[in-house]
């Protein structure tokens, strides 16, 4: 048995890795588009042939050496492989010292994808097909030499193979087809398209363009817009009969306008205006390698768009702050996936980009100061914060004021904002009058603490002798620091929270966010993550709920289920899965419908990423229904998100129209919402529910998309409901 499903995953991996090989061409991962694209290399069926042979090659060398199955079954290692054999398979004829030789070339590009991979992937950026470049030239360049191998003509003539294929009535057909008359920008285009797959007629490009049409309307639209591009400049300049043969176009222009449009960089306004720009480069670079490697009479094919594509990238990453142009940073191999979940997951990146900090206190406190406030936040230290504590009158203090201890704020903890090491305390000022200060010693009683390199907190103005940590001590994050008093340039108690760059006391500030924090606005909480508190707000600080944090606590190698009645009321049972992957990122796994839902838990929130697999499944409507929660408990509170607008199905239409225009303008918005209702206590509940529910924002009109409910009991997930207009689903948890 364990042979058999051994057996069973290697054969997945093979069929994974040989489609994938089809698409990651074009920077897809689409299943259908590369079935297409394997039975359009066949229109040359030699060429097809030796393609496919390639993949294989590489594909069984790869799994068979151990490198990286998920690398692997994207195609990545293989793709090159791919273009390799296609590249002899057009140009030489078949034979046993051909076979050997497509042998050795696909070896070696292997080795060079790897190695290339290796190499450049330490900067975060791409090999593309420069190891197909490199190891078509190590067959072309001595070709002249191997006697027993012979150029073919098939490349020109290809429609004479069809013979074989379809007998007479296909040839008539194939050929009525290749001299249409039309456009000559359109046809050119197409064969410019059929071209990636070293073919040149316009049925392949014709193919290739509905294919990438349904599979990818922003790429269909990039194709277009490099074609264009590439088309105006070789006019203008007066190029067309250098560099504006089909191969280069097709493997040069239209390849850069994927890549930089929509697949390296998040589709935009800026990213497609940097697609027109940098195919007239990617034609110069053309024009020049052409030039440079024609005397040995080597074909560049894609060097130049590789070439262009790789330097570009690493220009952006060289950037200090990452406007504009927003590299892709979770590749989902389609550009509609790219946008809609980095729209979708600009709060999530955030939890990628910052370490998280929380606030320094129990409680409700004001920001009595904030960032550039008119006191003393101005210049190098204007990123801080004052905290003060208020009562029901807004006032800081009772009585008259006058001492420090009728400030409520006063003697009150001051907590670790983050897990870190003490790297500083100063512990040996009084405490000032009211409205007294002391100039001398600015900061008064403070604490720093070092939470990752680079990265400092300070809390000053602190009361002397209520420290109960020392320098050295490792914190985490809740601990109790010390208490809140009125040291240093400070004339009235209160906290004083900065986060800098330096263990010095007094360094410069850094404008930095507050991981999660609620806003008290007019009697009602709200939710802000990874914000800058305002002077004036009323914020306190999101504690997680034990029956909340239990409950979401999803580890790996655990699993859930579930039994409930499917549509037709016919009784189920599933069973998820949780694992993680080669990033070490979470999701579960449901075997029954093959699908799986990423998700992440950073012990304030739990919320999924990404789905992939069967909408028709219990855990796609467990990813809708619980799509976000906070593991604090508030009652009423309601938490908001957005999803992706290609979440839900019955939307396809729409949203297939919408992707056209989505890089400039957004007019879907699927937004969720939670919140928390009945329980059985007020202050510590022991059961829960929570209802969430999804609406569509469709160009002004707005729809309930459907609702659902999620049932706490005893620190787990006791059951969940979902419903739509079709649909109605309980689903009952059986993890005894």
């Amino acid at each position: 048995m364990h042979i058999n499903k051994h057996w069973i995953s290697f054969k997945e991996n093979i069929l994974a890795s040989t489609l994938n090989s089809y698409s990651i061409v074009f920077f897809l991962n689409n299943r259908l588009f590369a079935m297409g694209m394997l039975v359009l290399t066949f229109f040359n069926f030699f060429a097809g042939l030796s393609g496919l042979i390639a993949i294989l090659i590489a594909v069984v060398i790869a799994n068979s050496m151990g490198f990286d199955k998920e690398q692997l079954r994207k195609g990545l290692y293989s793709f090159n492989a791919l273009l390799i054999g296609l590249g002899m398979g057009t140009f030489f004829d078949p034979g046993i010292v051909y076979f050997s030789l497509l042998l050795l070339a696909v070896l070696f590009t292997l080795i060079l994808s790897v190695t290339l991979g290796g190499w450049l992937g330490r900067y975060g950026l791409p090999h593309l097909s420069i190891p197909f470049v490199i190891g078509f030239w190590l067959i072309v360049l001595p070709s002249t030499t191997f006697e027993h191998l012979g150029l073919t003509q098939r490349n020109i003539y290809w429609i004479n193979d069809a013979y074989a294929m379809g007998g007479n009535h296909l040839v008539v057909f194939l050929q009525s087809i290749d001299s249409f008359d039309i456009n000559k920008m359109a046809d050119t285009y197409l064969r410019s398209l059929s071209s990636i797959f070293f073919q040149n007629n316009i049925l392949s490009g014709f193919l290739i363009s509905i294919l990438l049409l349904i599979s990818s309307r922003i790429a269909f639209s990039l194709s277009i817009l490099g074609y264009l591009s590439a088309y105006f400049f070789a006019s203008f300049t007066g190029s067309e009969t250098t560099g504006f043969s089909y191969y280069n176009i097709g493997a040069n222009y239209i390849m850069t306008a994927l890549a930089i449009g929509g697949f390296f960089i998040i589709p935009s306004v800026k990213s497609y205006l940097w697609t027109f720009l940098l195919v007239p480069i990617t034609s110069l670079v053309l024009l020049f390698m052409t030039s440079l490697f024609g005397a040995m009479e080597l074909p560049v094919f894609s060097l130049p768009f590789s070439i262009v594509v790789i330097f570009f990238i690493y220009f952006l990453l060289n950037r200090k702050t990452a406007s504009g142009l927003i590299l892709t940073p979770i590749q989902h191999y389609t550009p509609e996936i790219n946008l809609y979940s980095y729209q979708n997951n600009k709060i999530r990146l955030f939890q990628q980009m910052y370490f998280p900090l929380h606030l320094p206190f129990w409680g409700k406190w004001i920001v009595s100061q904030g960032h550039n406030g008119n006191i003393t936040h101005k210049g190098d230290w204007s990123n801080a914060y004052d905290f003060m504590l208020l009562d029901e009158e807004m006032k800081t203090y009772s009585s008259d004021g006058l001492y420090c201890k009728d400030y409520y704020c006063y003697n009150k903890p001051v907590l670790a904002p983050a897990d870190g090491i003490i790297e500083e305390i100063i512990d040996r000022l009084e405490d000032n009058e009211i409205g007294k200060t002391d100039p001398i010693n600015n900061w008064g009683n403070s604490v720093i603490i070092r939470h990752i390199s680079g990265l400092y907190t300070q809390i000053s103005h602190l009361r002397k002798g209520t420290f109960k940590v020392a320098k050295g001590d490792h914190v985490r994050c809740g601990d109790v620091l010390a208490h809140c008093g009125n040291s240093g340039r400070s004339p009235q108690p209160h906290i004083h929270f900065q986060v800098q760059a330096s263990p010095k006391p007094g360094s410069k500030t850094l404008n930095y966010p507050f991981s999660y924090y609620l806003k008290s606005e007019s009697n009602n909480l709200v939710l802000n993550a990874f914000n800058i508190p305002e002077e004036g707000e009323i914020i306190s600080d999101v504690s997680s709920h034990a029956l909340l944090r239990k409950s979401f606590n999803i580890p790996p190698n655990s699993f859930l289920k579930f039994n409930y009645s499917d549509e037709k009321g016919v009784g189920r049972q599933v069973k998820w899965e949780a694992f993680t992957d080669a990033y070490n990122y979470s999701y579960l796994y449901c075997s029954e419908s093959k699908s799986l839902a990423y998700y992440a838990n950073d012990g304030t929130m739990f919320y999924f990423t990404t789905f992939y697999g069967d909408k028709n499944s219990l855990l796609y409507y467990f990813y809708l229904t619980a799509f976000k929660v906070l593991l604090g408990y508030h009652k009423n509170l309601v938490i908001t998100d957005v999803l992706p607008p290609n979440t839900i199905r019955n939307k396809n239409a729409i949203i297939w129209l919408h992707d056209f225009i989505a890089p400039f303008s957004n007019r879907i918005r699927l937004n969720y919402s939670i919140r928390q209702t009945e329980s059985d206590d007020a202050y510590q509940p022991q059961y829960l529910t929570l209802i969430s529910k999804i609406e569509s924002f469709v160009y002004g009109k707005v729809k309930l998309e459907s609702s659902g409910t999620i049932t706490l009991n005893d620190n787990r997930i006791d059951k969940f409901t979902f419903s739509n207009k079709k649909i109605k689903i309980e689903a009952v948890c059986t993890n005894f």
